[in-house]
């Protein structure tokens, strides 16, 4: 009887893990598990980094990352935005499926939970419209504390660093700057706010600020999707303290770049921090360290701050991998095309020995990183973005929905309505884009090639984006 009783005992725990999302590790195996450290910055954008040779900022943390790992400067985001860019990080999915219906969705920390990892997560949140604390059993973080002082947030980091673990632990340290910079813009406006994480000089002196971008000029033919939000006036008090740009000379612009990129390494300082302190304790070389951001900043650009356009400054991140002694060292990988809300899931769950869900439309980028790893023999063709943009501005204004698709050499957008709906450029000759060629009549042939990549990717995923919209 006995026997009988254990062996069902033993069906039921078979069928339980047969049932479950991920394949749960043994006690013994996580002990040779490797660490997880996640950490997020808000509004960092992949332009301003040394890595991609932009010279008016000292990061000594994202460098020591960098120095030991990949660093992937064809990463973008899913939607240039914090709250939706966050649920596709926490559940891999595109925005227009996870942002509308998060918990239909695995959250990559109750993954990691589940297969035996101690969870932690410290700093801002704004994952979706959810609330830290009333989606518990879906986040699977054991210890959190939302927080929006950086120094805060790399203290709690630090402190459970330190602490003794039995199990590896996956820690996700959110850190809010730069995003501090749309403090800055307010007050260079005279709006007046508080920083987060203390001030930056607002008054630098021209003559020591960076120099306006290259592609400070608005091209041609702006999509709608975009102007709709440019350049509020101050009668306009929805958008004019997120964008109070309009009286704004080349003094100011440039000292709100000052300002921003002062921002960037107050983040810096704190991954430095916190790097450290893995190293001090004996970890480094044990734990995989992900640095990337949510979304992108304007830093001037196309006359514009904040995010919310399909613009590199706004929707390209940083995205770096690092692993000391296992990761490829200092490489700069300027042709891989990477969606880090997309990739991140998979990537982290085939790193620390979970069974990845084959429904996840991203990929798994442990090929591009580890030591001696063969390369894939297919890389993807192409990343796609979403973006909806609100009227606000006018009496009865309307919403405009769009998709961006990028590849080696292009970038196309469109939008389901408005001026100038549809975009084309060509990234690899104009970095800057400003010439906008969805007219020109040499490139037909490649912009009908990248609308039938949309046409794929909307069936291939399920988009909700009309596919009716796309012109043949």
């Amino acid at each position: 009887m006995n026997n009988i009783i254990k062996t069902i005992a033993l069906l039921l725990v078979w069928s339980f893990q047969s049932n479950h999302a991920q394949s749960v590790k043994t006690t013994s195996e996580n002990k040779t598990r490797p660490n997880i450290l996640l950490i997020i910055s808000d509004q960092h954008s992949g332009r301003v980094m040394s890595q991609v040779g932009y010279k008016h900022v000292n990061t000594p943390g994202i460098d020591k990352l960098a120095d030991e790992g990949v660093t992937f400067t064809r990463s973008y985001c899913t939607y240039p935005v914090c709250m939706a860019s966050r649920a596709s990080l926490m559940t891999g999915y595109m925005p227009n499926k996870s942002n509308s219906n998060l918990m239909a969705y695995n959250s990559i920390g109750k993954t990691l939970k589940e297969t035996g990892y101690t969870t932690a997560y410290f700093g801002k949140w704004h994952v979706s419209n959810s609330k830290i604390k009333e989606v518990e059993d879906w986040h699977g973080f054991e210890t959190y504390k939302q927080e929006y002082n950086d120094t805060k947030t790399a203290k709690l980091s630090t402190d459970f660093i330190s602490q003794k673990h039995d199990k590896p632990f996956f820690l996700v340290t959110s850190l809010l700057n730069p995003h501090d910079c749309c403090e800055l813009a307010r007050n260079i406006s005279g709006l007046g706010d508080d920083y987060h994480d203390g001030a930056v000089e607002e008054n630098k002196p021209i003559e020591e600020c960076p120099p306006l971008p290259v592609n400070f000029k608005i091209p041609e033919n702006e999509a709608e999707g975009f102007y709709t939000r440019r350049t509020p006036d101050s009668t306009d008090k929805v958008n004019f303290g997120k964008h109070p740009v309009k009286y704004w000379e080349e003094q100011e612009w440039r000292q709100y770049m000052y300002g921003y990129d002062r921002l960037v390494e107050k983040m810096d300082d704190h991954i430095l921090t916190i790097v450290n302190t893995l190293e001090n304790q004996g970890l480094l070389e044990n734990t995989i360290i992900f640095y990337t951001s949510d979304h992108g900043d304007g830093h001037g650009s196309h006359e514009w701050n904040q995010k919310m356009t399909f613009y590199e400054e706004s929707i390209n991140v940083p995205f770096v991998i690092s692993w000391k002694g296992h990761t490829k060292s200092g490489v700069i990988d300027s042709k891989t095309l990477t969606s880090n809300g997309l990739d991140l899931y998979p990537t982290i769950c085939k790193m620390a020995g979970v069974i990845i869900d084959e429904s996840l439309p991203g990929e798994n980028l442990s090929a591009y990183i580890l030591k001696d790893a063969k390369q894939p023999k297919e890389t993807r063709k192409y990343v796609v973005s979403e973006l909806n943009q609100k009227e606000e501005n006018k009496p009865k204004g309307r919403e405009f929905v769009g998709r961006m698709v990028v590849t080696e050499n292009y970038k196309y957008f469109l939008f389901d309505g408005g001026e100038h709906p549809e975009q084309f450029f060509d990234v690899k000759n104009d970095p800057e884009e400003l010439k906008p060629l969805i007219y020109s009549k040499e490139h037909q042939k490649e912009i009908a090639a990248h609308r039938n990549m949309l046409k794929e990717w909307i069936k291939k995923t399920g988009d909700d984006f009309p596919i009716k919209v796309i012109p043949k």
